[in-house]
């Protein structure tokens, strides 16, 4: 930042900047292709929801660019087929986190500070995650027709 464009100290520090960055790179890189192996070692099935990640980057920012969901998401694709495991992606308008996974009451609205909710209708206390993953695999295993739970909403399987 305190180096003059175009001086070799500048092209020096421009270097170094850059080889941080592609450790950075690396190091996610690897946990990804770990976790892919982790997760299609452990499971046959996995099941996920299709996020709007440029949507989510623009309320988010660098937050989001920093995870490289996506990145991941296709590296998973990539090792699940060598295993012949399955991959579910639920839609993204699914309402995972308003819906009770105890009763099935949707909600109408849900803000995104409340992380707790009560349900009106059988008094269960849903942590919004939580509840979500419960949502998000019932459904996977419903597009599967698994241990005979019935089709509740659509889903791609890859």
């Amino acid at each position: 930042s305190k180096k003059r464009k175009g001086s070799n100290n500048w092209e020096k520090a421009r270097k170094h900047l850059a080889r941080q960055h592609e450790k950075v790179v690396n190091r996610r890189r690897d946990w990804f292709w770990k976790l892919a192996h982790q997760l299609t070692d452990l499971f046959d099935v996995l099941c996920f929801e299709t996020l709007n990640l440029k949507g989510m980057q623009r309320l988010w920012g660098r937050k989001i660019g920093d995870l490289a969901f996506g990145e991941f998401i296709e590296i998973l694709k990539w090792v699940s087929l060598k295993k012949g495991k399955l991959i579910v992606f639920i839609d993204q308008w699914y309402p995972s986190s308003k819906t009770c996974f105890h009763c099935g009451h949707v909600l109408k609205k849900l803000e995104l500070n409340i992380r707790e909710w009560r349900c009106p209708s059988c008094s269960s206390v849903n942590g919004r995650d939580e509840n979500a993953s419960l949502n998000i695999k019932r459904v996977g295993a419903s597009t599967l027709e698994l241990d005979g739970v019935r089709q509740v909403f659509a889903a791609t399987v890859v």
